[in-house]
């Protein structure tokens, strides 16, 4: 039986989506015959999921390149099996729910607190210090992600996303200002790493710019690779770590990892390794 899946995107033709169009790729590659599904291309009515106007049909798996939604959720009824699964990147792509419920002996997780805006500069330099770095608790690439040194910065928040907007408020890890590491993990297994550093800014993502280069996996990363695995269930994770003063500080995990700069850096098939995972699993 041929193996058939859809990559669940953003809209069907993505020019300039690296990962979504690697993947198809590797699997058209091996064989498999791969659609990418665009939300925003998919509506879904009492007979089924259609995308473009056509019916969609059921197909052997899902690969999730879109956060949320009752659309995604459709279209992954369609499918046998998903990567990763709806529940799981649901939960896990939320920065609170990371840091409450993930632990490994190989990183500590940094001090934090779950507040609006409102919180007062005093209470927020007591229980993480100052700076202190805000995260968007559902936000990517960087793109909500701020360092907290005065209450104008807070006030700042407030005028530009509302005073209920709930933010992820974090110890800033002085020694890892502008840089962190990428580690590429697949059930478990510590596939890929690479470090970011930036050029003025203490976020080293690389949709900011930030260059990147390959870095060993060592034991330690394994270890990290492995433990997180357990506690997810993802089948493949972008795990964001920061440099402490007395080894690794966890930053964030990653449910829908982009592959391009990892890729480059380290010249590892990331693609292909995903898509032989699933033509393995049917």
């Amino acid at each position: 039986m041929k193996t058939d899946g859809y990559i669940i995107e953003k809209y069907n033709h993505m020019t300039n989506a690296y990962t979504c169009n690697r993947l198809a790729a590797e699997g058209q590659a091996l064989g498999m015959d791969v659609m990418i599904s665009g939300i925003h291309d998919t509506f879904v009515t009492a007979d089924g999921v259609y995308n473009c106007g056509d019916l969609l049909r059921k197909r052997s798996f899902v690969i999730n390149r879109c956060k949320w939604g009752r659309l995604r959720e459709c279209v992954n009824a369609l499918a046998e099996r998903s990567y990763n699964s709806p529940e799981a990147c649901t939960l896990y792509v939320n920065k609170y729910e990371q840091v409450k419920r993930l632990h490994s002996g190989s990183f500590r997780i940094p001090r934090y607190v779950l507040a609006t805006p409102l919180i007062p500069l005093e209470t927020l330099e007591r229980l993480t210090g100052l700076p202190a770095v805000a995260k968007g608790t559902e936000s990517s690439m960087g793109e909500e992600v701020f360092l907290i040194r005065e209450r104008s910065d807070l006030q700042m928040l407030c005028s530009r996303f509302g005073i209920a907007r709930e933010w992820l408020f974090e110890e800033f890890i002085a020694a890892s200002s502008g840089r962190d590491l990428r580690l590429f993990s697949m059930r478990g297994e510590a596939v890929a790493c690479m470090q970011r550093k930036s050029r003025g800014d203490f976020r080293a993502n690389v949709a900011l710019g930030a260059e990147v280069e390959p870095y060993d996996v060592t034991e330690v990363l394994r270890t990290a690779a492995r433990d997180l695995y357990e506690e997810t269930g993802l089948d493949c994770a972008g795990i964001d770590l920061l440099f402490g003063e007395d080894g690794y500080v966890f930053c964030e995990i990653n449910v829908m990892p982009g592959i391009e700069g990892i890729e480059k850096a380290t010249g590892i098939n990331i693609a292909g390794a995903v898509m032989e995972m699933i033509r393995r699993d049917f």
